[in-house]
Protein backbone atom coordinates (compact mmCIF):
# COMPACT_ATOMS: atom_id res chain seq x y z
CA UNK A 1 0.00 0.00 0.00
CA UNK A 2 2.77 2.21 0.88
CA UNK A 3 4.66 1.78 -2.57
CA UNK A 4 1.89 2.57 -4.50
CA UNK A 5 0.97 6.00 -2.64
CA UNK A 6 4.87 6.59 -3.13
CA UNK A 7 4.11 6.06 -7.21
CA UNK A 8 1.19 8.21 -6.75
CA UNK A 9 2.69 10.88 -5.21
CA UNK A 10 6.03 10.38 -7.64
CA UNK A 11 3.82 10.85 -11.08
CA UNK A 12 1.90 13.61 -9.58
CA UNK A 13 5.20 15.62 -8.74
CA UNK A 14 6.78 14.78 -12.31
CA UNK A 15 2.97 15.51 -14.02
CA UNK A 16 2.91 18.98 -12.09
CA UNK A 17 6.65 19.57 -13.10
CA UNK A 18 5.53 19.02 -16.75
CA UNK A 19 2.41 21.67 -16.32
CA UNK A 20 5.18 24.15 -14.26
CA UNK A 21 7.13 23.94 -17.28
CA UNK A 22 4.77 24.48 -19.90
CA UNK A 23 3.42 27.06 -18.19
CA UNK A 24 6.40 29.12 -18.04
CA UNK A 25 7.26 28.17 -21.23
CA UNK A 26 3.60 29.77 -22.75
CA UNK A 27 4.03 32.58 -20.14
CA UNK A 28 7.35 34.38 -20.07
CA UNK A 29 8.48 36.49 -17.55
CA UNK A 30 9.66 40.19 -18.70
CA UNK A 31 12.88 40.22 -19.83
CA UNK A 32 15.43 42.80 -18.54
CA UNK A 33 16.10 46.06 -20.29
CA UNK A 34 19.43 46.71 -20.89
CA UNK A 35 19.23 49.75 -23.03
CA UNK A 36 21.61 52.74 -21.90
CA UNK A 37 23.23 50.60 -18.93
CA UNK A 38 26.67 49.88 -19.49
CA UNK A 39 27.58 46.40 -19.71
CA UNK A 40 31.36 44.87 -19.60
CA UNK A 41 31.94 41.48 -21.65
CA UNK A 42 35.31 39.94 -20.75
CA UNK A 43 36.32 37.70 -23.48
CA UNK A 44 34.89 40.08 -26.26
CA UNK A 45 37.16 39.34 -28.88
CA UNK A 46 36.00 36.33 -30.21
CA UNK A 47 33.38 33.57 -29.88
CA UNK A 48 30.63 33.89 -27.45
CA UNK A 49 32.15 37.14 -25.99
CA UNK A 50 31.86 38.82 -29.57
CA UNK A 51 28.20 37.40 -30.02
CA UNK A 52 27.12 38.66 -26.54
CA UNK A 53 28.63 42.16 -27.57
CA UNK A 54 26.52 42.10 -30.43
CA UNK A 55 23.83 40.84 -28.88
CA UNK A 56 23.92 43.79 -26.08
CA UNK A 57 24.42 46.51 -28.45
CA UNK A 58 21.16 45.31 -30.49
CA UNK A 59 19.36 46.23 -26.96
CA UNK A 60 20.95 49.04 -26.77
CA UNK A 61 23.65 48.92 -24.05
CA UNK A 62 26.45 51.17 -23.95
CA UNK A 63 29.53 48.60 -24.13
CA UNK A 64 32.63 48.30 -22.50
CA UNK A 65 34.96 45.12 -23.96
CA UNK A 66 38.18 43.23 -22.42
CA UNK A 67 40.08 41.03 -24.42
CA UNK A 68 43.72 39.71 -24.19
CA UNK A 69 43.79 40.46 -28.10
CA UNK A 70 43.80 44.09 -29.17
CA UNK A 71 43.34 43.46 -32.48
CA UNK A 72 40.30 41.26 -32.59
CA UNK A 73 38.75 43.22 -29.51
CA UNK A 74 38.98 45.93 -32.06
CA UNK A 75 37.06 43.85 -34.22
CA UNK A 76 34.06 43.44 -32.31
CA UNK A 77 33.87 46.56 -31.50
CA UNK A 78 33.90 47.32 -35.41
CA UNK A 79 30.88 45.36 -35.39
CA UNK A 80 29.21 46.76 -32.41
CA UNK A 81 29.64 50.28 -33.75
CA UNK A 82 28.22 49.27 -37.13
CA UNK A 83 24.91 48.29 -35.38
CA UNK A 84 24.53 50.75 -33.24
CA UNK A 85 24.55 53.25 -36.52
CA UNK A 86 22.14 51.17 -37.78
CA UNK A 87 20.47 51.75 -34.84
CA UNK A 88 20.47 55.69 -35.22
CA UNK A 89 19.50 55.00 -38.54
CA UNK A 90 16.02 53.31 -37.95
CA UNK A 91 15.34 55.02 -34.54
CA UNK A 92 11.76 56.87 -35.68
CA UNK A 93 12.06 60.47 -35.30
CA UNK A 94 9.73 62.23 -32.62
CA UNK A 95 6.60 63.12 -34.64
CA UNK A 96 5.38 66.36 -34.12
CA UNK A 97 2.61 65.61 -31.64
CA UNK A 98 5.24 64.39 -28.93
CA UNK A 99 5.42 60.95 -29.76
CA UNK A 100 7.95 59.18 -28.37
CA UNK A 101 11.06 56.42 -29.19
CA UNK A 102 9.78 53.12 -28.19
CA UNK A 103 13.29 52.59 -27.12
CA UNK A 104 15.05 55.16 -24.77
CA UNK A 105 17.34 57.77 -27.13
CA UNK A 106 20.75 57.54 -25.09
CA UNK A 107 24.46 57.88 -26.64
CA UNK A 108 25.45 54.52 -27.39
CA UNK A 109 29.45 54.20 -27.44
CA UNK A 110 31.48 50.93 -27.00
CA UNK A 111 34.62 51.13 -25.17
CA UNK A 112 37.87 48.61 -25.37
CA UNK A 113 40.42 47.57 -23.58
CA UNK A 114 42.97 44.80 -23.61
CA UNK A 115 42.99 43.16 -20.49
CA UNK A 116 44.41 39.51 -19.37
CA UNK A 117 42.13 38.59 -16.91
CA UNK A 118 44.28 35.36 -15.66
CA UNK A 119 47.03 39.05 -13.90
CA UNK A 120 45.13 40.55 -10.93
CA UNK A 121 47.05 43.51 -10.99
CA UNK A 122 45.84 43.70 -14.57
CA UNK A 123 42.52 43.83 -13.77
CA UNK A 124 42.86 45.59 -11.16
CA UNK A 125 44.16 48.28 -13.17
CA UNK A 126 41.90 47.87 -16.00
CA UNK A 127 39.07 47.95 -13.70
CA UNK A 128 40.06 51.25 -11.92
CA UNK A 129 40.08 52.23 -15.65
CA UNK A 130 36.84 51.77 -16.98
CA UNK A 131 35.92 53.05 -13.30
CA UNK A 132 37.38 56.83 -14.22
CA UNK A 133 36.73 56.95 -18.12
CA UNK A 134 32.95 55.03 -18.05
CA UNK A 135 31.76 55.02 -14.71
CA UNK A 136 30.22 52.34 -12.59
CA UNK A 137 29.20 49.09 -14.53
CA UNK A 138 25.72 47.70 -14.18
CA UNK A 139 25.99 44.08 -15.93
CA UNK A 140 28.71 42.13 -16.11
CA UNK A 141 29.08 39.08 -18.97
CA UNK A 142 32.31 37.52 -16.93
CA UNK A 143 33.00 35.21 -20.80
CA UNK A 144 37.07 35.35 -20.58
CA UNK A 145 38.47 31.37 -20.69
CA UNK A 146 41.04 29.58 -21.38
CA UNK A 147 40.40 25.81 -23.03
CA UNK A 148 43.70 23.57 -23.51
CA UNK A 149 42.32 21.07 -25.80
CA UNK A 150 43.81 18.12 -23.86
CA UNK A 151 43.18 15.44 -21.59
CA UNK A 152 44.15 17.14 -18.16
CA UNK A 153 47.09 14.17 -17.74
CA UNK A 154 48.71 15.68 -21.06
CA UNK A 155 48.92 19.34 -20.11
CA UNK A 156 51.91 20.88 -19.02
CA UNK A 157 51.53 22.47 -15.30
CA UNK A 158 51.63 26.51 -16.81
CA UNK A 159 48.83 25.64 -19.02
CA UNK A 160 46.93 24.08 -16.08
CA UNK A 161 48.16 26.83 -13.68
CA UNK A 162 46.93 29.19 -16.50
CA UNK A 163 43.17 27.97 -17.26
CA UNK A 164 42.52 28.09 -13.44
CA UNK A 165 44.17 31.50 -13.28
CA UNK A 166 41.49 32.50 -16.08
CA UNK A 167 38.82 30.09 -15.33
CA UNK A 168 38.22 30.58 -11.60
CA UNK A 169 40.37 32.73 -10.16
CA UNK A 170 39.38 35.74 -12.60
CA UNK A 171 36.05 35.51 -11.26
CA UNK A 172 36.91 36.68 -8.26
CA UNK A 173 39.06 39.47 -8.79
CA UNK A 174 36.74 40.87 -11.23
CA UNK A 175 33.65 40.00 -9.36
CA UNK A 176 34.39 40.12 -5.53
CA UNK A 177 37.46 42.07 -4.56
CA UNK A 178 36.70 45.04 -7.18
CA UNK A 179 33.15 45.29 -6.20
CA UNK A 180 33.02 46.96 -9.70
CA UNK A 181 29.57 45.53 -10.71
CA UNK A 182 26.37 46.29 -9.56
CA UNK A 183 24.89 42.24 -11.02
CA UNK A 184 26.45 39.61 -12.44
CA UNK A 185 25.20 36.91 -15.03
Amino acid sequence: MNILLELFVVTFRVLWAFVLAAAKWLVRPKEKSVAGQVCLITGAGSGLGRLFALEFARRRALLVLWDINTQSNEETAGMVRHIYRELAEAAPKVAGDGEKDVLPHCSLQVYTYTCDVGKRENVYTTAERVRKEVGEVSVLVNNAGVVSGHHLLECPDELIERTMMVNCHAHFWIVIKEKLFDEAI
